[in-house]
């Protein structure tokens, strides 16, 4: 047996005593392939040879672009996590981010009208677009004995460790409006890029040549990125002009309030510069509607005639064009994805729910 042979055998042996006495516990993200390499010393193939006998093992889980998890071999929801173990009712908890009339308050109740037709009970709880408040949320959900999860992942660019040791766990757990790149959860939501598409289009039929897209910072929000996508695929498709974008800070205020006067600001210096050109704008989300409104009031810019707009979401008799998600197929779905897990059938992972057009 070669030296590279005893390397790769020690490694695997130190990292399998340190997961035995609990210095990586179950659950627990292993330092990356590079820090191994660096504190054993040997290289990157001894780290991963290592590895992959503790894969082999079914002791770790390596999730590509993610990292490698210690495995859990009990469910948190097997009777030692319960709160209560002898509780009345069988529970699927909820977490969202936000629900407002334009978005959300249809999702929530018909989750709640499904999960009670298959004989469960639902507890919500809301992140507020914090992710630590959204970790606080889940180990809560998790304490009281629910039997499955429905996540409504917070915006931005991250992995919540929460969820993935879930995933790892092989607890029954959905997302919905979002996904994770690269994670195998099942997840439910808007098929975006063809909403946007069909809004571009819309466009084009009210003869407009030279569109926008606003939108909040994507970073790394699956759904924003999607539309985004959706919106200079079909700009190319019917040969429009896609002027440069308008990218507004994201407002995280739950309550009715003014528009924030920053984006306002921003708005109206877009809107000057491209005055007489701009006949078209696709907004990502109705959020960013008010700003864009002002704006055009104090420029005096009447939207509908000098420019069109149109959104995703929007309130019950918005006069703007609109792609409405059709809520009540998401949250159906999602009932029905989650207790597949719970009762362990076969379903698909992936469902995307075309969105449907309400012209203002």
């Amino acid at each position: 047996m070669g030296r590279n042979d005893f390397l790769y055998l020690q490694v695997y042996n130190d990292l399998k005593d340190r997961i035995a006495a609990g210095v990586y516990q179950e659950g627990d993200r292993l330092p990356s392939d590079q820090e191994l390499k660096e504190e054993f010393g040997v290289s990157i193939i001894t780290i991963r040879k290592a590895l992959d006998i503790l894969k082999e093992e079914d002791t770790i889980q390596r999730i590509p672009g993610v990292g490698t998890f210690v495995k859990e071999h009990s469910q948190p929801n097997g009777g030692e996590q319960c709160a209560n173990k002898d509780k009345q009712f069988k529970t699927i908890g909820i977490v969202l981010e936000h629900i407002s009339s334009s978005y959300g308050l249809d999702l929530l109740y018909r989750i709640d009208q499904k999960a009670e037709e298959m004989g469960y009970k639902t507890i919500t709880r809301f992140s507020y677009y914090d992710r630590d408040k959204e970790d606080e949320e889940i180990d809560f959900l998790i304490s009281e004995g629910i039997d499955g999860l429905i996540v409504m992942p917070c915006h931005g660019t991250y992995y919540n460790l929460k969820l993935l040791k879930l995933i790892i766990e092989e607890f029954p757990i959905v997302l919905i409006d979002k996904k994770l790149d690269g994670i195998p959860v099942p997840s439910v939501r808007t098929d975006n890029k063809q909403a946007i598409k069909d809004l571009v289009g819309y466009l084009k039929s009210q003869g407009c040549a030279k569109i926008a897209f606003v939108s909040p910072q994507i970073v790394g929000t699956s759904s924003l990125q999607e539309r985004r996508d959706g919106f200079y695929e079909a700009a190319s498709e019917h040969n429009m002009e896609a002027l440069p974008e308008c990218t507004l800070d994201f407002d995280e205020e739950i309550f009715s309030h003014p528009p924030r006067e920053d984006n306002i600001h921003r708005v109206a210096e877009y809107l000057l510069k491209h005055r007489g050109r701009l006949d078209g704008i696709v907004c990502a989300e109705f959020s960013l509607m008010p700003p864009i409104l002002e704006a055009a009031r104090r420029a005096s810019l009447e939207l509908g005639r000098d420019v069109k707009i149109c959104c995703v979401d929007g309130p019950m008799g918005l006069p703007y064009t609109h792609m409405k998600q059709n809520e009540i197929a998401m949250a159906d779905k999602a009932v029905d994805l989650l207790l597949a897990q719970i009762n362990k059938t076969c379903m698909e992972t992936e469902i995307m729910v075309p969105a449907i057009l309400v012209e203002g």
